[in-house]
């Protein structure tokens, strides 16, 4: 889906490609160390439907918690670029770095050159580096593309190896049942960030084994965000959330990498520490979530509305995603979790909101 228009003919055409260019200005993460949405959100909004002054009101409330990126205190080149990956600090050198690459290179070559190194960490600041890539693809804006391949890149966090054993099931869900069942990770610490809790998770005993069981297949993208979405549509859960849309983005961009089977292994691998961090609750039967759906009451347009005007970003990120998918795989559970999640939001002072 493409978003706004940057052919030749159109630069600056559009209130979208303005704000995206505005929102370059600022760091990757916000003034509390989380990650920066603007981006995302403004991309997501666009393809709900908001028109160009909510756009540009979310902009103006979201930018109070964003900072200024730091200035570059070195060059980086191809041959030197990987000793950034994984280093939040390198965010500015990286930008440096890709934006070079991809006005050499072009949109797709740059992705497919330097996506393969990134991997093994694509599971980083909580799936939200590969998000913003998926988005920036969304939109064909080279400067997206750079600023989310720098992100990606210094938000890269290795949760574990892959360990070389027979795998034991071609069923995702199979295995994240096996993991709720066995009890082990019902007393995972709570830390600040999800990322830090997934990082906890993968440096524990056994979960280079149970992360690597899955045999991969031509099926396994897709069963990968039936488990996502299963594992959110049960819980309701803030990170659960966040396994679905980073398993949308990492089937977009799955497409450019060299060995289609290990970016499977990896994916698999950051969804099940996703679900073990939140203590790897049981799901929902089959039945149990069939009789929920059948009783949710909100019209899709409806959905979409509410979160094209909305002030949280993940609800209007979900039912984004949400939204494509279902139209690709016609689950009816996308349009459950998306008319949960825009109920789930306080109702919105329109007038307060006015001069936000």
């Amino acid at each position: 889906m493409r978003v706004v228009d940057d052919s030749p003919d159109s630069l600056n055409a559009t209130p979208l490609r303005k704000l995206l260019d505005d929102s370059l200005l600022f760091d990757a993460t916000t003034d509390r160390g989380l990650t920066n949405h603007l981006p995302m959100a403004l991309i997501a909004k666009a393809g709900l439907g908001a028109a160009p002054r909510e756009l540009a009101r979310f902009a103006r409330r979201y930018a109070r918690r964003l900072v200024k990126p730091g200035t570059p205190r070195e060059t980086l080149s191809r041959s030197n670029w990987q000793s950034a990956i994984g280093e939040s600090a390198a965010y500015p050198e990286l930008v440096h770095f890709f934006d070079g690459e991809v006005t050499e290179l072009g949109i797709d070559e740059s992705v497919r050159t330097y996506l393969n190194d990134l991997v093994p960490g694509i599971s980083g600041a909580a799936f939200h580096g590969v998000i913003r890539l998926a988005y920036a693809l969304d939109v064909e804006l080279w400067s997206q593309v750079s600023s989310a391949l720098a992100y990606l890149a210094s938000s890269a966090s290795t949760l574990a190896p892959l360990d070389d054993i027979a795998p034991t099931s071609e069923s995702p869900q199979e295995i994240l049942d096996a993991l709720s069942a066995s009890g082990e990770w019902s007393a995972v610490p709570s830390m600040k960030l999800i990322s830090e809790e997934m990082s906890w998770v993968g440096a524990q005993r056994g979960f280079a084994r149970l992360a690597s069981s899955l045999e991969v297949n031509e099926t396994t993208p897709r069963q990968l965000a039936d488990a996502a979405l299963k594992v959110y549509a049960s819980t309701d859960d803030f990170t659960a959330l966040h396994g679905v849309t980073g398993m949308e983005a990492l089937a977009r961009v799955r497409k450019f990498v060299a060995d289609p089977d290990l970016f499977d292994r990896f994916s698999f691998q950051a969804l099940a520490a996703a679900y073990a961090t939140m203590g790897a609750p049981a799901l929902w039967s089959d039945d149990r979530l069939a009789e929920t759906v059948s009783r949710h009451a909100l019209e899709p347009r409806n959905v979409a509305q509410r979160a094209a005007w909305s002030d949280d970003e993940h609800v209007a990120k979900l039912v984004f995603t949400a939204r494509r998918l279902d139209e690709e795989q016609l689950n009816p559970l996308y349009s459950f979790v998306s008319a949960r999640a825009v109920m789930n939001e306080p109702a919105r002072d329109a007038a307060a909101d006015m001069d936000a």
